[in-house]
């Protein structure tokens, strides 16, 4: 037994090893790729273009999500839906800060941030969530082996839940395609993303691991109480991101009522590099408006109003076998001043 464990770590250990040496080289080839059309780019001076921009974003949106503890192959546990199952609030509200400084023509670097957020909720969920698996073990001090079993939070009891999370990070973006009023290419992003979810009840108590193979309601033979129990999944990671990103303005304005006001469009996406592991997708599309006709001024005001869609999915089998998805779409408005 000892010997398969061992074998399984190892199969383990070397798959890891090896889809960080893909990670790695692909990272490589691709900013190969970004330095290469960056060296092929006009690094011009600036003759119409504002080199600096900071920015505030606020963005209204509805969540939708799971999380699961012990989502191995052969594993007992349940996953629970953020909103139904851990009573998570609907609605998010996030707040974001931003900055960006273009030192040449083709080329911007920006830094971006959001307020962290925290939200809590309860709920009497329908049926029995299964969490952590305590697998058998030999305890040396008892002379004696534990029963292999697994932690439930029963149906009807009050389960509280948490979240917080927040993002920061930079970003650098290569436009290929730059005008007055108009720009579009690629960027790349290091962002830091922190997310963590937390479910607790005081009524918890243990099955053996072949009972929660059955389905709800678990059987109350052969139960262990608990008590307070509390389980926690954290994402805590760095996550590289590469993208795409185009916005233009119309040449027209408002006629004589808002002679300084044109309308434009803009998108911006990132997708990240751990499709396996940790995946982060973050979309956004939307109108502009712009204080100057023709976005040639040196300093003006741009007010944006969007949609965007982020999506993180956290798969850690490799390690205990929790899995946190969380999706939120929402509005976006923001306000931005170039100088």
């Amino acid at each position: 037994m000892a010997s398969q464990n061992q074998t399984e770590k190892k199969l383990i250990a070397s798959k890891i090893g090896l889809k960080s040496i893909i990670r790695i080289f692909l990272v490589f080839s691709i900013l190969s790729v970004m330095v290469a059309g960056a060296g092929n780019a006009r690094a011009d001076a600036l003759d119409y273009l504002s080199p600096w921009s900071v920015g505030f974003e606020s963005m209204y949106s509805w969540i939708d999500g799971q999380m699961g503890f012990d989502q191995t192959s052969t594993g007992y546990g349940s996953l629970n839906n953020l909103k139904t199952d851990l009573g998570l609030p609907d609605f998010n509200q996030t707040y974001r800060i931003y900055a960006t400084m273009r030192p040449l023509e083709h080329h911007m670097i920006r830094v971006f941030g959001t307020i962290p957020e925290y939200y809590q909720g309860d709920i009497r969920p329908q049926w029995d969530l299964r969490l952590t698996h305590l697998p058998s073990a030999f305890n040396a001090n008892a002379g004696q082996t534990t029963n292999d079993r697994v932690i439930v939070f029963p149906a009807g009891t009050l389960v509280k839940s948490q979240m917080r999370t927040a993002q920061f990070g930079f970003g650098y973006d290569l436009d290929f395609v730059l005008g007055p009023g108009h720009a579009a290419g690629l960027q790349g992003e290091l962002r830091y993303i922190d997310l963590r979810v937390t479910i607790s009840n005081r009524d918890a108590y243990s099955v053996p691991g072949g009972e929660a193979q059955t389905v709800p309601p678990l059987p109350r033979t052969a139960l262990t109480e608990i008590g307070y129990q509390t389980n926690l999944i954290s994402l805590d990671e760095l996550a590289p991101c590469l993208g795409a990103h185009a916005q233009a303005v119309f040449p027209f304005g408002f006629g004589k009522m808002f002679p300084q006001m044109t309308l434009g469009g803009y998108t911006r996406m990132n997708f990240s590099l751990y499709p396996g592991y940790l995946n982060y997708v973050d979309v956004q599309a939307g109108l502009q408006l712009v204080t100057c006709p023709t976005a040639c001024d040196r300093r003006f005001l741009a007010a944006k109003f969007g949609f965007e869609h982020e999506s993180i999915f956290h798969d850690g089998q490799a390690r205990a076998g929790r899995v946190l998805e969380l999706k939120r779409d929402g509005l976006t408005c923001s306000l931005e001043a170039i100088f």
